[in-house]
């Protein structure tokens, strides 16, 4: 394999090179046929078989239920934050807002329906640097809506909240460890971190839900409508679950999510250690180490300058990609599924050794 850099990007992000390898491979000619997986119909077999053997192994690696329907649909996850309001907002809905990405989803359901939606708790107050705590989810709510890893804060939900019509935006954290699908009303992440390219997210949605959605809803934004047409109601982003599928693959070679979410524990470790025996060099944004994330990992140097050295000295190492959000600043590693071990090692051995030059 050519050396390649290490991206920390935080979305679109790196991707294992096997899966870039065998999609580029299918890009070119799928199974033999002379003709690429791009250039396949969405509605000729050829696709169809693709289609069902990424729905067959993504609910064997979440161990999703025949109660929940598995799509794959365009928009991304900041669309879901209007779809979801859009059908099935039949009460009040509550928000816990732990970061930028629920906050965008909470604002966006305000303006479907001001009246009927609910922030019960945010951590704003402390720049998102802790999860608020003291809150109590209504179990009669419409539904109770969580982003269960923020990408830009850099913290997350060890455990998901029990609510009888839980939604999670799973964006920065889908696939990288198991989820208790079952006991979720919905699960969506775009794919662009964890899983595949950008313009295809992933929807995992209980079929009970669908009674709730009114006629006034168009089918282009109707659930269900997608749920029967399998994913096909327009032409849906074929290449893109193409390269879904190849990482389903991918993640069943790795032993499966709970190996998965072990060797994403020990990468973080890695800059977490890094972080906290830098004696206050390096200061985490996350307050709270119960609720660091695993997938983003963010951090500030001293003082501006230092900051900008530590990425210019990153970049000559091809360390890339790990200037922090832009209304954080500071560092972030983004440190998904595609990410090697060896990467978050010479991470943490940069971090330490401009340390000892600048400390």
């Amino acid at each position: 394999m050519k050396k390649r850099a290490f991206n920390f990007a935080a979305g679109p992000a790196t991707l294992p090179y096997e899966v870039l390898e065998a999609s580029a491979a299918a890009l070119l000619d799928f199974q033999g046929k002379g003709f690429g997986i791009a250039e396949c119909s969405h509605r000729g077999k050829e696709f169809d078989a693709v289609l069902d053997e990424t729905i067959a192994r993504c609910r064997s690696l979440l161990q999703i239920p025949d109660t929940h329907d598995v799509l794959f649909l365009q928009g991304g996850a900041t669309q879901q934050f209007a779809l979801i309001p859009m059908n099935f907002l039949n009460g009040v809905a509550e928000y816990v807002i732990t970061g930028e990405w629920s906050k965008k989803a909470a604002d966006t359901a305000k303006g479907i329906a001001p009246d009927k939606v609910k922030v019960i708790a945010s951590g704003e107050s402390t720049g998102f640097d802790r999860h608020p705590v003291g809150w109590t989810a209504d179990p009669n709510a419409a539904y109770l809506h969580i982003c269960s890893n923020e990408t830009v804060h850099g913290n997350r939900f060890v455990e998901w909240p029990k609510h009888p019509t839980l939604m999670v935006d799973a964006s920065s954290e889908i696939m990288s460890r198991p989820h208790p699908i079952a006991r979720t009303a919905m699960v969506y992440g775009g794919a662009q971190k964890n899983l595949g390219p950008a313009g295809l997210v992933l929807i995992i949605v209980r079929k009970d839900l669908y009674d709730r959605i009114g006629k006034s809803v168009p089918k282009i934004f109707n659930y269900k409508v997608h749920a029967d047409a399998k994913s096909c109601l327009n032409t849906p982003p074929t290449f893109g679950v193409y390269v879904l599928l190849e990482t389903f693959r991918w993640m069943e070679r790795q032993g499966g999510l709970a190996a998965i979410e072990k060797r994403n524990a020990d990468k973080a470790k890695l800059i977490y250690d890094a972080i906290d025996g830098s004696g206050g060099f390096y200061k985490g944004t996350v307050a709270d180490p119960a609720v660091r994330s695993h997938m983003n990992i963010t951090f500030k140097l001293p003082s501006e300058e230092l900051t900008d050295k530590f990425l210019k000295e990153a970049t000559s190492k091809s360390m890339l990609a790990l200037k922090g959000y832009r209304t954080v600043g500071g560092i972030r590693a983004s440190v998904y599924n595609g990410m090697p071990v060896e990467g978050c090692q010479a991470l943490a051995d940069h971090m330490r050794e401009f340390m000892k030059a600048n400390g």
